[in-house]
């Protein structure tokens, strides 16, 4: 009897130790699977099939490294624009996935905290800021290399963003890929990005950031401003102009809206060109933000309607013309309190 249990004695504790072991090697498994996890993996839909082959290498979420409190400024937001994020130098407004890398990496290191689109309008409307060293990240043109070698970096820190797209240009599965055209982002990626709370959408027109004639000479100019009509052989009236205007305005809002199931209240203008038609136009066409391209920071009483940003988007923009620009609106923020 006492043989038989000491027998299951030694059975149920052999089980036991095998059981334990199993445990160990199947979450060790587990951890080690999740560390191939996409940080926002690729989804085949009907719509469309992601191209994995072209997306960004995984991006590892920030540490928590610590990082030193700086007091920068309170109550104004730093905008900074950006455009398309790659490593072709054919373009002027670029920069390469590796220098925006650390255009990030400086915010994080420097204590600068990049705030939401609803939070940067309501700052506008309001006047009331809660963040300190506040920035906002915007896109213009709504590029594919957005949602491939930005987006992972931005959520590797949890940044947020918006992105203020071309409507016109955006396309799902056919004709995506055209001819001396950027590739532009998709529904899918738009939806995808959306539901991380990270990314916003805005206007950038439905169709008009092209250059075209501004008078019998030929010589050209944005098509947000009045255009040369060569079959009349006159420039268009200003009614003419004022239609035009409002009815690309009105189709980006719309589409814009419908694709990301929200309103859309801003608007980011091609070239930055303005005039007060341009601006009358947009709030007929219900915007109620309009970004230009000036630069300066964004302050108590901006004007909705004319929110400057800083273009840094480009190859010759490093490290040390972001302390400048920051150091610029901190100098700004001093002067105002003394």
């Amino acid at each position: 009897m006492q043989k038989r249990r000491l027998f299951l004695i030694v059975f149920v504790t052999c089980l036991f130790f095998v059981m334990a072991l199993g445990l160990l090697g199947e979450s060790g498994l587990v951890k080690k699977n999740a560390q191939k996890v996409q940080p926002f993996p690729q989804v085949d839909t009907s719509n469309f099939i992601s191209e994995a082959a072209n997306a960004e290498p995984n991006v590892t979420a920030t540490q928590n490294a610590t990082v030193s409190p700086k007091k920068w400024y309170n109550n104004q937001v730093v905008v900074l624009t950006y455009h398309h994020v790659t490593d072709e130098s054919g373009q002027r407004y670029v920069i390469s996935p590796e220098l925006f890398a650390r255009h990030m990496a400086f915010l994080h290191e420097n204590d600068l905290h990049p705030i939401s689109l609803a939070e940067f309008l309501q700052f506008v409307q309001t006047g009331t800021l809660s963040t300190a060293n506040a920035v906002l990240i915007t896109f213009d043109d709504g590029y594919e290399s957005y949602y491939t070698k930005a987006f992972p970096i931005l959520r590797a820190y949890g940044y947020s963003s918006v992105n203020f797209a071309i409507a016109g240009r955006l396309r799902d599965v056919e004709q995506r890929k055209r001819e001396n055209m950027t590739t532009p982002l998709t529904r899918q990626q738009v939806n995808e990005m959306l539901a991380s709370g990270l990314a916003d959408i805005g206007s950038h027109t439905y169709s008009l950031h092209e250059e075209e004639a501004r008078n019998e000479w030929g010589e050209l100019g944005p098509e947000t401003a009045p255009v040369y009509l060569k079959d009349l052989n006159r420039l268009e009236g200003e009614q003419e102009y004022r239609d035009r205007l409002f009815v690309d305005f009105r189709m980006s809002r719309a589409g814009l809206g419908s694709w990301i199931g929200k309103e859309v209240k801003a608007l980011s203008l091609p070239f930055g060109y303005t005039n007060h038609i341009v601006l009358e136009t947009a709030r007929q066409a219900g915007y109620e933000y309009v970004f230009t391209s000036t630069p300066g920071l964004a302050k108590r009483g901006t004007n909705p309607f004319a929110i400057p940003r800083n273009d840094v988007g480009l190859q010759d923009v490093d490290e040390t013309n972001l302390h400048q620009l920051f150091t610029k609106a901190k100098n700004e923020f001093e002067g105002e309190q003394s």
